[in-house]
């Protein structure tokens, strides 16, 4: 017997639950990651007939491993892989340290695109901060952006009603107009970059977050910053992080400061 859910308003059909438990939390991957991309404004079909799209059918997306699908940013500027393994980051195939940058590179072949236009979301039963942070490093040269997520890490997003609480804002003209009831970008409520829902949303440091809205429909911000972790930091990584994000601060001081003084900036 076979069930069937929509998601993304895609109808996703799920096999009876007489299946194992690692293929029950498949498929629960399987629908938080597509979440994921909803939620992020991914666009789910692109113009590129070489892009592989969402599944409609879990049982056939999980009869081989990578199973992968594809979307594509706003602009249709970047590709993002989303790509299953049933194996942990340490028994995927390839050298320790290479693994994730051979994955870019067969994407951005089969793709047709350049290595700094794809993002590989990887999804692993397990993995290690040190294992992420040495293929991180392989991938600086190409270019490419990494994420790398647990099956388990989409049980809580799975396990919500509705949206997520908050949104990333991406808007930086609308960050100008609500400075002067939030004051300064600097003084807003910070969150940590590791928080659950900055991962969730793909916000990186320096990024704002904005709250859904509470009682009375008032709405809050907060200021991503890097991890402070030990576990994250290695041999000067973390100065640099803060220093990137001082830089990034600074610069967009300067750019809203320029739009105030100059309506005609644009």
């Amino acid at each position: 017997m076979v069930g069937e859910i929509i998601v993304n308003n895609h109808p996703v059909l799920m096999p009876s639950s007489k299946h194992c438990k690692p293929l029950r939390e498949l498929r629960r991957a399987l629908k938080g990651a597509l979440a994921m991309a909803r939620d992020r404004g991914y666009v789910m079909n692109g113009d590129n007939p070489l892009l592989t799209p969402p599944p409609r059918d879990s049982k056939t997306f999980f009869r081989s491993f990578p199973a992968h699908f594809d979307v594509t940013d706003r602009l249709g500027q970047q590709v993002i892989r989303f790509e299953f393994w049933h194996k942990p980051l340490s028994q995927l195939p390839g050298r320790e340290g290479q693994v994730v940058a051979k994955r870019v590179r067969r994407a951005a072949r089969r793709t047709g695109v350049p290595l700094t236009r794809v993002r590989l979301v990887l999804l692993v039963p397990h993995y290690t901060h040190q294992q992420e942070r040495q293929e991180r490093r392989a991938l600086k040269g190409l270019g490419a952006h990494l994420e790398v997520f647990t099956h388990q890490f989409f049980s809580r997003a799975n396990e919500l009603p509705s949206s997520p609480p908050c949104e990333l804002l991406a808007d930086r003209v609308l960050v100008e107009r609500c400075q002067d009831v939030y004051g300064h970008v600097g003084d807003l409520p910070k969150i940590n970059a590791d928080n659950f829902w900055c991962r969730y949303l793909g916000a990186a440091y320096g990024d704002i977050l904005l709250s859904r809205g509470g009682q009375g429909g008032m709405r809050s911000m907060q200021l991503v910053v890097p991890s402070r972790r030990a576990c994250d930091d290695h041999s000067g990584e973390a100065e640099r992080r803060v220093t990137q994000w001082r830089d990034a601060r600074t610069s967009l001081t300067g750019y809203l400061e320029a739009i105030r003084d100059n309506p005609n900036y644009y």
